[in-house]
């Protein structure tokens, strides 16, 4: 005894499953699918009603952890930990010398990011040439108009910045997009030209990107 029962006329996948389409008289092809997506097929009774079809899996995606993607060639936003160079603004940050600035001259150190950057650690090297170059950097630090202190004053920059100082890490007000990171400088006391004292200020901090 055959009876009629949802299934495939012939061999296909209907939601998720895989019938084989067999039928009284074999592939039962030629019927329009209603709107559940099946046709009326003869089968025995208590056929099973199709296998389930496990697909595949696409191929692995192959990438190292520091390189994920949103799509191919689109990076998703990422943090870096990188540094900033803070360009002299006058007297290619030199006081003394020959085209140096004269004592008690404040030179203004700025940097502006193309993307959110945050302060945490000041890079501060001097060249010093001659007797009377004894003096140490210090100065100011504002981001933006925003005084990154804890009250007015010089601090010792030169300290803060040097390469051997130990637990010199700062927090700083993050600096949006084109907003000045700046150190306004001077020095504890000015070399007597030809001598010279020369500075360059950078930092390390929190790049958004």
């Amino acid at each position: 005894m055959y009876r009629h029962r949802a299934g495939a006329g012939y061999p296909r996948v209907i939601g998720g499953h895989y019938y084989p389409g067999t039928g009284i008289y074999g592939y039962m092809a030629g019927a329009a699918l209603p709107a559940a997506a099946h046709t009326v097929m003869l089968s025995h009774p208590g056929a099973d009603a199709g296998i389930p079809v496990v697909h595949a899996p696409g191929p692995a995606i192959v990438q190292p952890p520091w390189r994920p993607m949103v799509a191919p060639g689109t990076p998703p936003t990422g943090e870096g930990h990188e540094p900033i160079p803070l360009t002299p603004q006058t007297f290619n940050g030199t006081w003394g010398g020959a085209a140096g600035a004269p004592a008690g001259t404040l030179i203004l150190f700025t940097a502006q990011p193309q993307h959110p950057y945050k302060v945490t650690r000041w890079i501060v090297r001097g060249t010093k040439s001659g007797a009377t170059a004894i003096g140490n950097l210090i100065g100011q630090v504002f981001v933006g108009t925003d005084l990154q202190q804890g009250q007015l004053g010089l601090i010792d920059l030169e300290t803060l910045g040097a390469g051997g100082s130990f637990d010199t890490w700062v927090s700083a007000k993050q600096a949006e997009p084109g907003v000045f990171i700046q150190v306004q400088a001077t020095l504890t006391a000015f070399p007597t030209p030809p001598d010279f004292e020369t500075y360059t200020i950078s930092a390390l901090g929190h790049y958004f990107h």
